[in-house]
């Protein structure tokens, strides 16, 4: 079944939509069943979410160049990334602006700042631009990927918003197999700004294909301004926390991060030392982590409705813990051995994450987009965290060191379901 609705609904936020899973905004019901829409905005979301999520992706293969290219250190270049996930922690402050303004305004002024920030890098080019391109990175995803997923949370059904969450993170997989080896190329023969001056052209036209083409199904009601409208979002935030299934998400959601983040923040560079690549060899053979995750999203789609979205997370995390005590001893028997352990570790990771997404979007539906932001402030924080701590060992040069502590985050965050979530399925 779903989240249990025996607890009072969170104050300061909107009542819930008599729609089976389908919560309106502002309180109002939304003009448009799914049915009728999807097919007319997820190809626009699926394009402005891959270019968004490029960004992301290659830095991590990618970071000795960007460090290269700004003439700083590799830990220096790792706390630019911390900066950008750091930007997150103010992710609870924008689900509320997805409520007042609506998810398509969002949605686009997210897409301003990104174009912004890939001009600044791609343009300026110094570190304190880099700085500034950063934050406003992580500003613009988490402005975006909350306002798109109460979206899809108001539009599509409980039963079925696992393969709609599904669909929806292929961009993540898209970004890394056309973007990351694209990259390689454009670094190489342009050198490092170049991904960054496509990324402007992309963004731009992720800005006009959002505005033009997704349906604003629903409109937002009135809100209160300046200091009222503060308020309400403490209180939504306060009745949100008083929830025991609430604090379980959002602490098991920083677990998961951080599990990943320690092992992956130095991806690039271990391959680098432990087998000799080129960058335009370490974005081919990144593909297959590409691979790995469109496996998972894809899987995340057929499977997880039927599964249960919680069992499916379990799943996820047993599988991650496993892959990440293997991967070190794998790499010993070569590049093949090594790239199969790392698809199978961003498989289960993806899969567990993409599985706890659509249960996240059932827990307080009267408040859905603002839980949505406060778990994506609990992602962010924890891979920040992540990115510093596996910066500081990579000193060591062990992976072995930072996989064994990703593993054992993974299964403290499948404890922690088991404990705290047995109302939902």
């Amino acid at each position: 079944m779903a989240a249990t609705h025996s607890e009072e609904p969170v104050e300061g936020a909107c009542p819930e939509s008599p729609r089976d899973g389908a919560a309106s905004v502002g309180g109002e019901p939304a003009a448009a069943p799914a049915g009728r829409s999807l097919r007319t905005w997820l190809p626009i979301a699926v394009l402005a979410r891959t270019t968004i999520n490029t960004s992301a992706r290659i830095i991590y293969p990618f970071l000795p160049a960007l460090a290269r290219g700004l003439g700083i250190s590799l830990p220096a270049a790792s706390r630019l990334v911390v900066l950008r996930l750091a930007a997150g922690v103010g992710a609870p402050l924008f689900g509320p602006l997805a409520d007042r303004y609506g998810r398509r305004r969002v949605m686009v002024t997210a897409l301003a700042l990104f174009t912004l920030a890939s001009l600044l890098l791609a343009g300026v080019g110094t570190l304190a631009a880099a700085a500034v391109a950063f934050t406003l990175y992580g500003v613009a995803k988490m402005l975006y990927d909350p306002a798109l997923l109460a979206y899809v949370g108001d539009e599509v059904p409980y039963s079925r918003r696992g393969r709609a969450v599904g669909l929806l993170e292929l961009p993540w997989a898209a970004a890394w197999l056309i973007g990351v080896p694209a990259s390689g190329l454009l670094i190489e023969r342009f050198g490092w700004r170049a991904p960054w001056a496509l990324l402007v052209a992309l963004g731009l036209a992720g800005m006009v294909l959002t505005q033009v083409g997704v349906p604003s199904v629903s409109r937002p009601a009135a809100r209160p301004g300046g200091r009222q409208f503060v308020a309400s979002i403490v209180a939504t935030w306060r009745g949100l926390l008083r929830r025991r299934s609430v604090r379980v998400l959002l602490l098991a959601s920083m677990l998961v991060m951080l599990g990943i983040e320690v092992p992956f923040i130095v991806y690039g560079a271990w391959l680098e030392t432990t087998f000799g690549l080129s960058l335009t060899a370490l974005g081919l053979a990144s593909t297959v982590v590409g691979v790995a995750e469109a496996a998972a999203e894809l899987g995340t789609a057929v499977v997880t409705d039927r599964l249960g979205k919680r069992r499916s997370v379990l799943v996820g995390l047993v599988g991650l813990a496993a892959s990440l005590v293997a991967l070190p001893w794998l790499s010993r028997l070569g590049l093949g051995a090594a790239l199969v352990g790392v698809a199978f570790m961003m498989l289960s990771f993806e899969f567990a994450v993409v599985s706890l997404l659509p249960l996240a979007t059932e827990l307080a539906p009267e408040a859905r987009a603002s839980l949505l932001s406060l778990n994506m402030a609990a992602f962010s924080v924890s891979r920040a965290l992540g990115g510093l701590i596996g910066g500081w060992l990579w000193h060591w040069q062990s992976m072995a060191l930072q996989t064994s502590v990703g593993a054992a985050c993974a299964l403290v965050a499948a404890l922690l379901l088991v404990w705290g979530m047995t109302d939902l399925k």
